[in-house]
């Protein structure tokens, strides 16, 4: 097989001349001064919850992690149930990042919920950390800091005690 040579290094002067004819990346010739276009069609980056969601989350955890017993602050959220299934685009995301579809998880536990396997996974779902793809984070109760008992969140950013762990 024949080896190709290496490429030159590009002269000063080239350089320079490409600069001036508004070229941002003098050090290649490929965006000629004009941003590289892709030819995907583009997509909304953004599908996480809106920022009034994110606060409705913030105030109910205080700025905690919401996993029982956790000293540490919440770094992020968490969706109930995985976006991939509960879906990312329409009414569907309006649904999945509500209020009751998020916990604030520090980051040990967010990843620690985001990828069991086996008995973990089981011990997550009992939590009410997971939802399946049937399940509504509204009706099903979760294990909480805030409460000894699950708890269920509402749409509005708040949490009631489940009608099963009603203390008498």
């Amino acid at each position: 097989m024949e080896r190709r040579s290496p490429l030159r290094a590009m002269s000063e002067k080239r350089r320079q001349r490409l600069a001036e004819q508004g070229n941002r990346s003098p050090f290649s010739t490929l965006t000629n001064g004009t941003p590289a276009r892709s030819t995907f069609p583009t997509r909304k980056t953004n599908t996480g919850p809106t920022p009034s969601v994110r606060t409705l989350v913030a105030a109910r955890s205080g700025g905690w992690c919401e996993w029982p017993g956790c000293p540490h602050t919440a770094t992020d959220l968490h969706h109930r149930l995985n976006r991939k299934t509960g879906g990312r685009h329409g009414a569907a995301a309006a649904r999945i990042n509500g209020a009751a579809w998020l916990l604030a998880a520090c980051r040990p536990h967010h990843e620690q919920v985001t990828s069991p396997t086996g008995d973990v996974r089981v011990r997550v779902e009992a939590m009410g950390w997971l939802l399946r793809e049937h399940q509504d984070a509204e009706t099903t109760p979760v294990l909480t800091r805030h409460h000894p008992l699950p708890v269920l969140l509402t749409a509005a950013g708040s949490m009631t005690t489940t009608p099963n762990h009603i203390p008498a």
